[in-house]
């Protein structure tokens, strides 16, 4: 019945260890999770997934740390304040490498959630804290969901693209099926939401000519059969 949900990848780990954090905040919390093995997968939903390099580096990491996608989002909260919770006990700020960064460049790191984990979301907030820069966590939570309207933009194709599209389409049929299915494609962003890719525009005219290249294709399908007969 596990395998029948639909997991997403939160985080992967070279060293079980490094994971016990994380999967202590999610068991304590009741969050549905699995761990596999990230050779279980495709190198590109790895690096596409949390940023991590194809092949080389993707073999150096051990463990994904999957969540339930009706939990994803309460994941990433608990994680967060939990986080928050231990670097305030901890102290551990002096020891950061966000230390060498200026004031601005840590409200960048809170204001990117996509760009930066939620250990260095919660660590510039504390440092900006210690500095005298009080960040409470309403303006966090509205620097996140600023961040998730920029995201969820979709983007013009172009319209090169799109009129190479016309052109694949009506000349041979099959280039124009990929080019219409990549246009068409959605991308998971940091929430664990999938959004388009592309806008409107461009997912119309997709739909357009792969509907063009489909039906080029079986007319030179039968073309071909009648000519044989």
């Amino acid at each position: 019945m596990e395998d029948e949900k639909n997991y997403i990848l939160l985080r992967v780990f070279r060293e079980e260890e490094d994971m016990k954090f994380f999967t202590d905040v999610l068991n304590d919390c009741n969050i549905d999770y699995k761990v596999d093995n990230p050779q279980s997968i495709s190198d590109n939903t790895l690096a596409t997934a949390y940023g991590v390099q194809v092949a080389e580096d993707a073999l150096q990491y051990k463990f994904m740390l999957m969540v339930a996608e009706d939990d994803f989002e309460r994941a990433q909260s608990e994680l967060r304040s939990h986080i928050a919770e231990w670097i305030s006990n901890a102290g551990s700020e002096e020891n950061s490498l966000l230390n060498e960064f200026n004031d601005e460049e840590l409200l960048d790191v809170i204001k990117k959630p996509d760009e930066w984990s939620e250990e260095d979301s919660a660590m510039a907030q504390a440092l900006l804290e210690k500095r005298g820069k009080h960040v409470s966590n309403e303006v966090v939570e509205a620097f996140r969901q600023k961040r998730l309207e920029e995201v969820r933009k979709p983007k013009f194709g172009g319209y090169f693209t799109i009129i190479i599209g016309y052109i694949f389409a009506f000349a041979g049929g099959i280039i124009g099926i990929f080019l219409a299915a990549s246009l068409l494609g959605k991308k998971r962003i940091f929430n664990g939401e999938k959004v388009n890719i592309y806008d409107k525009t461009t997912r119309v005219n997709a739909i357009i000519y792969l509907t063009i290249s489909i039906l080029v294709v079986i007319a030179l399908a039968v073309f071909l059969v009648m000519k044989n007969l």
